[in-house]
């Protein structure tokens, strides 16, 4: 997930996106998913917040 958002910084991706990037379509998984790893990636980054940041109704997006 880290690497993906770092791949597309200052890109905003929707969770189908990130779902595709990192997962895969043909997986079956939730889109939730992707909210429970941007909650895990931002802990790890300790001030996660400030580099990613939710764009409501559309995704996420990592800020340089």
């Amino acid at each position: 997930m880290l690497f993906v958002l770092i791949r597309n910084a200052n890109n905003v991706l929707s969770r189908d996106q990130l779902l595709d990037l990192v997962w895969g379509f043909e997986t079956g998984v939730e889109t939730n998913i992707v909210d429970v790893y941007i909650r895990y990636v931002r802990q790890k980054l300790g001030d996660g917040d400030k580099y990613i940041q939710t764009i409501r109704g559309v995704g996420y997006i990592m800020k340089r």
